[in-house]
Protein backbone atom coordinates (compact mmCIF):
# COMPACT_ATOMS: atom_id res chain seq x y z
CA UNK A 1 0.00 0.00 0.00
CA UNK A 2 1.31 3.45 -0.74
CA UNK A 3 1.96 5.61 2.33
CA UNK A 4 -0.06 8.75 2.92
CA UNK A 5 1.27 11.77 4.74
CA UNK A 6 -0.83 14.79 5.62
CA UNK A 7 1.09 17.95 6.39
CA UNK A 8 -0.20 20.69 8.69
CA UNK A 9 -2.94 18.46 10.09
CA UNK A 10 -5.02 20.57 12.53
CA UNK A 11 -4.56 19.46 16.13
CA UNK A 12 -8.28 19.62 16.96
CA UNK A 13 -9.17 17.42 13.95
CA UNK A 14 -6.42 14.96 14.92
CA UNK A 15 -7.74 14.80 18.50
CA UNK A 16 -11.28 14.04 17.28
CA UNK A 17 -9.90 11.39 14.94
CA UNK A 18 -7.94 9.87 17.83
CA UNK A 19 -11.07 9.83 20.03
CA UNK A 20 -13.16 8.23 17.29
CA UNK A 21 -10.47 5.59 16.67
CA UNK A 22 -10.33 4.80 20.38
CA UNK A 23 -14.15 4.51 20.60
CA UNK A 24 -14.23 2.13 17.64
CA UNK A 25 -11.21 0.14 18.87
CA UNK A 26 -9.05 1.01 15.85
CA UNK A 27 -5.65 2.54 15.30
CA UNK A 28 -5.59 6.09 13.97
CA UNK A 29 -4.41 4.73 10.60
CA UNK A 30 -7.25 2.19 10.47
CA UNK A 31 -9.81 4.83 11.44
CA UNK A 32 -8.49 7.28 8.84
CA UNK A 33 -8.67 4.64 6.13
CA UNK A 34 -12.19 3.61 7.23
CA UNK A 35 -13.42 7.20 7.12
CA UNK A 36 -11.89 7.82 3.71
CA UNK A 37 -13.31 4.58 2.27
CA UNK A 38 -16.78 5.37 3.66
CA UNK A 39 -16.62 8.91 2.35
CA UNK A 40 -15.60 7.84 -1.15
CA UNK A 41 -18.36 5.22 -1.35
CA UNK A 42 -20.96 7.82 -0.32
CA UNK A 43 -19.45 10.47 -2.54
CA UNK A 44 -20.12 8.35 -5.65
CA UNK A 45 -23.83 8.60 -4.85
CA UNK A 46 -23.61 12.30 -4.03
CA UNK A 47 -24.29 11.81 -0.32
CA UNK A 48 -21.83 12.77 2.39
CA UNK A 49 -22.74 11.40 5.82
CA UNK A 50 -23.10 14.25 8.32
CA UNK A 51 -20.58 12.65 10.68
CA UNK A 52 -17.84 13.16 8.07
CA UNK A 53 -18.40 16.86 7.52
CA UNK A 54 -15.78 19.13 8.97
CA UNK A 55 -18.09 19.97 11.86
CA UNK A 56 -17.00 16.76 13.57
CA UNK A 57 -17.41 13.05 13.94
CA UNK A 58 -20.30 11.39 15.73
CA UNK A 59 -19.11 9.55 18.84
CA UNK A 60 -19.79 5.82 18.88
CA UNK A 61 -22.17 6.29 21.82
CA UNK A 62 -24.42 8.48 19.65
CA UNK A 63 -24.36 6.25 16.55
CA UNK A 64 -26.90 3.83 17.99
CA UNK A 65 -29.43 6.65 18.21
CA UNK A 66 -29.47 7.79 14.57
CA UNK A 67 -33.18 7.02 14.26
CA UNK A 68 -32.79 4.03 11.93
CA UNK A 69 -34.56 0.82 12.91
CA UNK A 70 -32.60 -1.66 10.84
CA UNK A 71 -34.64 -4.64 12.01
CA UNK A 72 -37.84 -2.97 10.77
CA UNK A 73 -36.12 -1.93 7.53
CA UNK A 74 -35.05 -5.56 7.03
CA UNK A 75 -38.59 -6.86 7.73
CA UNK A 76 -40.09 -4.41 5.21
CA UNK A 77 -37.56 -5.44 2.54
CA UNK A 78 -38.29 -9.12 3.10
CA UNK A 79 -42.02 -8.37 2.99
CA UNK A 80 -41.62 -6.71 -0.41
CA UNK A 81 -39.62 -9.68 -1.66
CA UNK A 82 -42.27 -12.12 -0.42
CA UNK A 83 -44.97 -10.14 -2.27
CA UNK A 84 -43.23 -10.64 -5.62
CA UNK A 85 -44.75 -13.30 -7.86
CA UNK A 86 -42.76 -16.53 -8.08
CA UNK A 87 -40.59 -17.00 -11.11
CA UNK A 88 -42.09 -19.47 -13.54
CA UNK A 89 -40.24 -22.75 -13.76
CA UNK A 90 -39.38 -23.98 -17.19
CA UNK A 91 -39.59 -27.64 -18.11
CA UNK A 92 -36.44 -27.12 -20.19
CA UNK A 93 -34.28 -26.17 -17.20
CA UNK A 94 -32.32 -28.89 -15.44
CA UNK A 95 -32.87 -29.48 -11.74
CA UNK A 96 -30.46 -28.04 -9.18
CA UNK A 97 -28.98 -31.50 -8.62
CA UNK A 98 -28.37 -31.91 -12.36
CA UNK A 99 -26.68 -28.49 -12.57
CA UNK A 100 -24.39 -29.32 -9.62
CA UNK A 101 -23.53 -32.66 -11.21
CA UNK A 102 -22.66 -30.91 -14.49
CA UNK A 103 -20.44 -28.39 -12.70
CA UNK A 104 -18.64 -31.12 -10.79
CA UNK A 105 -18.12 -33.15 -13.97
CA UNK A 106 -16.68 -30.09 -15.74
CA UNK A 107 -14.34 -29.30 -12.84
CA UNK A 108 -13.15 -32.92 -12.69
CA UNK A 109 -11.96 -32.79 -16.32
Amino acid sequence: MPPLQVKDFPADVYERLRQCAREENRSISQQTLTIIEDYLDMRDRGVIPPRYKLTGLVPLSEKADLGVDYAEKHRRALGRINELPPLPASADLPSAAEMIRQIRDEEAR
